[in-house]
């Protein structure tokens, strides 16, 4: 176990804040009004989480007093005597750190005034228990922090192995983004169940050109572990459907068209459908989903991973996270999808993935993620707001 503040990170932090001096940083404009005063530091993709938190601090305490600070502009947190100034002049009741960012400043000021601090939102890595003065005065800040609410188990397993105190630690899961789930016909829902009559089903969503012989490839070896296994794919252009259902026939495979209306009899080996249509539908229907342009990293062709999250799917991606880093993050700290790398990969985990329970398992995982950023944002409010009222006015 690493101990959390130790001489090597006291040295960290002095040298650090020694070397920090910046007159040409303004310091925010402090709200008036006879409510609490709350500082809050934002970082890298923490700013996402910011909406649903201030939302819930807000529906608690409306006549909340906002200082907000941001890692990536001028930071006045980042230096002592400007840190030191916006919490004499706001004097506020807690300070909210959201973001793998910890401004020394400013924690700093805070613990001498002795200012409740809840941190949120930053991942911990395994650099963060090495013996440099960078992962020292890390530590060191983070044993200064009152409250400090991890968004998965690795983190958490980090933070214990830096012998952060137990009842300052918790894993609360991500401040996710909620989106509402994609709609379908029920009736089309019904009827298509009924014609896949138990078959095993993954869905290739918005697949672009350059992926096509990958899931191709990867269907004929779920082909090879149940010869029943259905193959949904769905072209990122829908002026593709033609020539991709021309190309797999020529590859030996039943093919029916969506577009057509073809019935899916048991011989039928893959579902081409009208592109990115009626995406609803399709993750409802397959346990599986392979996200498009994940594998060669086209984001034109990709789409929101909560979108078959939210709707039971579990979920195969390749390396590329195109505009959803975090997500992919989220859901990858959850143990909520299954990452590959290569074609080779992908056929692998198609495999793979024909067993129930680990479909299950994953799917749960992600449904999770993808629906509780409302809890999870709920407790970080709650925190925040106890932490205020426990501040004397």
């Amino acid at each position: 176990m690493v101990a959390a503040g130790t001489g090597l990170g006291q040295l960290g932090l002095w040298l650090h804040l020694r070397g920090r001096r910046d007159d040409a940083i303004d310091l925010p404009a402090i709200p008036a009004g006879p409510g609490p005063a709350l500082v809050m530091h934002v970082s890298g993709d923490a700013a996402r989480a910011c909406p649903q938190i201030l939302r819930r601090l807000t529906r608690t305490c409306p006549n909340l007093r906002l200082v907000r600070l941001d890692a990536s502009g001028a930071d006045p947190a980042q230096d002592s005597a400007l840190a030191a100034q916006l919490l004499d002049r706001a004097r506020p009741g807690a300070l909210l750190l959201l973001g793998d960012v910890l401004p020394a400043a400013l924690i700093a000021a805070a613990a001498t005034r002795r200012i409740p601090m809840v941190l949120v939102e930053m991942r911990l890595s395994e650099a963060d228990l090495g013996w440099n003065l960078r992962a020292g005065m890390r530590r060191q800040l983070l044993s200064q922090i009152g409250s400090i609410m991890l968004p998965d188990t690795a983190s958490l397993r980090i933070a214990r192995q830096m012998g952060l105190d137990a009842g300052r630690i918790a894993m609360t899961g991500p401040v996710s983004e909620i989106r509402q789930p994609l709609s379908c016909s029920e009736t089309e829902r019904v009827s298509m169940a009924q014609q896949m009559n138990g078959r095993h089903a993954w869905f290739a969503a918005c697949v672009p050109p350059s992926e096509e012989a990958a899931v191709l490839a990867a269907h004929q070896a779920a082909l090879r572990r149940s010869h029943r296994a259905l193959l949904i794919i769905a072209p990122a252009d829908a002026d593709r459907t033609d020539a991709l259902a021309r190309d797999i026939e020529a590859e030996g495979l039943s093919v029916a068209r969506r577009a057509e209306d073809d019935d899916l009899g048991d011989e039928v080996q893959v579902l081409v459908t009208d592109g990115p249509t009626e995406l609803g539908l399709w993750y409802r229907l397959a346990p599986v989903s392979f996200m498009g342009g994940t594998l060669s990293g086209q984001a034109a062709a990709m789409r929101h991973p909560f979108e078959p999250a939210a709707l039971g799917s579990a979920i195969v991606h390749g390396p590329e996270p195109g505009p959803y880093r975090t997500e992919w993050h989220h859901l990858a700290g959850a143990q909520a999808l299954r990452q590959v790398r290569t074609p080779e990969d992908l056929a692998q985990a198609v495999t793979d993935l024909t067993q129930p329970e680990l479909i299950a398992t994953l799917a749960s995982n992600a449904w999770t993620v993808s629906t509780g950023g409302a809890d999870v944002a709920l407790r970080i409010a709650d925190r925040v707001t106890a932490a205020l009222d426990a501040t004397p006015a």
